[in-house]
């Protein structure tokens, strides 16, 4: 009877390591978002931006541009991650992104 609680320990920790290899998704990206986890989100846009993923390129990139202003100390303004995140997501095709990079051009 003791061998069931370590099986249903060992199994639990199978399924946790399971899960966590799962790749990132948009969709978690998203509700980290939305659950205001901004530090967690922005972690996972940059992974996925890092991957080629044209919408979370532009989300890291809006987040790099506004910083602490919008999402407080948990997300550190950095214009030259904000550039490139915007720029990759520009050339994929997002025009939200073209459109802020062509701000940020006018703006100097």
């Amino acid at each position: 009877m003791t061998a069931r609680p370590l099986i249903a320990a060992l199994l639990a920790l199978l399924v946790a390591a399971a899960w966590s290899a799962q790749p990132t998704t948009m969709d978690e990206a998203n509700r980290a978002y939305y659950l205001g986890w901004y530090a967690h989100a922005l972690a996972l846009y940059e992974r996925l931006a890092a991957a080629g993923h044209a919408e979370a390129a532009e989300r890291a990139g809006f987040m790099r541009l506004e910083g602490g202003a919008m999402y407080g100390a948990q997300v550190g303004r950095d214009l030259g991650k904000a550039a490139a995140w915007l720029t990759q997501a520009a050339r994929s095709g997002r025009p939200g992104a073209g459109f802020v990079l062509n701000m940020l051009d006018g703006a100097d």
